[in-house]
C-alpha cells in the first residue's frame, strides 16, 4: 500500500502541505464568519456555521486535487489496509504519527505567518470571533468533543469516497463539497481543523492554553475521528465493496486451471489453450471474459478491465503466451506472498 511505504521526508512534506491547505481554509472562514457583526452572530448563530460549511470544503478540494496527506483521511485508508492485511500495525503507526505531526506543523505555521503576523484579525468583529471559537473548543466536555468527532470524520471520509467515484472534475468538486458542508455547518469536531482554529485563537489572546487543549480536546477528537473515519466508514466500505476479495476470487478461479501442477511450460500451455478458444495463439478479450464466465467468476468489471489492461503490455488487444504466463505468475505471487502488484490495484480514478 503506497501510503505505508512513502519515505519519511516526503510523507512529512505532504502532511505539511495538507496542513497549509487547512490553515488557509480556516483563515478564509474566519474572515467571512468573523466578519459578521457580533450582535448578528449572537442573534443568528447559524450564520457563521453556514459560511464555514460553504467555504471550508476548499481545504479538501486542494488536498485531493493538488496533493497532501491528511491524517483524518489516512485513518480510513490505513485501517482498511490493516484489515485487508496489506499493511502492518507498525506501518499504520508510522504513517499516522508522521502525518499527524506534519499536519500540526503545517496548520500552526500557516495561521501564524498568514493569519497572525498579518494582523488579519486584530480588530472587531473578527477578533472576538476567533478567540470565542478557540475558547469554546478548548472548554468542551471531553465526552462531547469525542462524540462530535465521530460524525465529523465519517463525513470527511465519505467525501473522499465520493470524490474517488466521480468521473470528472465537476463531479469531484460537488461530490466532495456536500459531506464537508454537513460536518462543518453542524459544528462537529475535526482534529486537523482544530489544529488551525485553536492556535490562531490562542495567538490572538483567547482565554485558554495549549495544555488544556491538547489533553482535554485534541487527543479525544483524534480518537473520535479514527472511530468515525477508520472504523465506521472504512470498515463499512471494506465489507461492502472489498476489492481485494474480488482479486482473490479471480486468482483462485484462474489458478485452479493449473491445479497443483508446477509452472512448467507444458502445464502453462495447457492452461493457455483452455483460454484460447479459436486456437490462433493469442487470447482475445472476449475469450478471456468468456473463460472467466465459464468458471463462474463474479468480479467488478473494473477489476477485469484492470487485469486485462495491465497484462496486455504491448497494447495490441490480446494476450500472447508470455503475457499470459506473466499474469499467472503474478496471480500466484499475490496469493502466496501478498505482493501488491500494479495489475491488481484499483484504477487511478478509483483511488485518492
Amino acid at each position: 500500500m503506497k501510503k505505508a511505504h512513502t519515505e519519511p521526508l516526503k510523507l512529512f512534506f505532504l502532511g505539511c502541505i495538507a496542513g497549509w491547505w487547512v490553515g488557509l481554509a480556516v483563515i478564509i472562514t474566519t474572515t467571512l464568519s468573523g466578519g459578521i457583526p457580533k450582535e448578528v452572530r449572537d442573534a443568528w448563530p447559524m450564520l457563521p456555521k453556514l459560511f464555514v460549511g460553504i467555504f471550508f470544503p476548499a481545504a479538501i478540494w486542494f488536498i485531493v486535487i493538488f496533493g497532501g496527506e491528511l491524517f483524518t483521511g489516512n485513518s480510513m485508508y490505513m485501517i482498511v489496509g490493516l484489515i485487508a492485511k496489506r499493511v502492518t500495525i507498525w506501518e499504520l503507526l508510522y504513517n499516522w504519527s508522521v502525518v499527524l505531526v506534519s499536519n500540526f506543523a503545517g496548520c500552526v505555521a500557516t495561521v501564524y505567518f498568514f493569519g497572525y503576523l498579518t494582523d488579519l484579525f486584530v480588530s472587531e468583529p473578527t477578533h472576538s470571533y476567533i478567540t470565542h471559537v478557540a475558547e469554546y473548543k478548548v472548554h468542551l466536555k471531553p465526552e462531547v468533543a469525542f462524540l462530535r468527532a465521530i460524525p465529523a470524520n465519517a463525513l470527511v471520509c465519505t467525501c473522499i469516497l465520493f470524490g474517488m467515484s466521480a468521473k470528472d472534475m465537476t463531479g469531484k468538486l460537488f461530490g466532495m463539497w456536500f459531506p464537508i458542508f454537513v460536518f462543518a455547518a453542524s459544528g462537529f469536531e475535526h482534529a486537523i481543523a482544530n489544529m488551525a482554529y485553536v492556535p490562531l485563537g490562542l495567538m490572538y489572546g483567547a482565554n485558554a492554553d495549549y495544555k488544556n487543549w491538547l489533553y482535554q480536546n485534541l487527543l479525544l477528537v483524534i480518537l473520535g475521528n479514527v472511530v468515525g473515519g477508520g472504523l465506521i466508514v472504512g470498515l463499512s466500505d471494506y465489507y461492502l465493496f472489498d476489492w481485494t476479495k474480488a482479486v482473490h476470487r479471480v486468482n483462485a478461479a484462474v489458478l485452479s486451471k493449473l491445479g497443483e501442477q508446477e509452472f512448467t511450460e507444458e502445464n502453462l500451455r495447457k492452461v493457455f489453450a483452455s483460454f484460447d478458444e479459436d486456437g490462433n495463439g493469442t487470447i482475445e478479450r472476449s475469450e478471456f471474459d468468456q473463460a472467466l464466465a465459464n468458471m463462474g467468476v463474479k468480479a467488478p468489471r473494473d477489476l477485469i478491465d484492470t487485469l486485462w489492461t495491465n497484462s496486455d503490455t504491448d497494447g495490441n488487444g490480446c494476450l500472447d503466451f508470455e503475457e499470459f504466463c506473466d499474469l499467472l505468475r503474478k496471480m500466484r505471487d499475490f496469493e502466496k506472498y501478498g505482493h501488491d502488484d500494479v495489475r491488481f490495484q484499483k484504477p487511478a480514478n478509483m483511488q485518492a
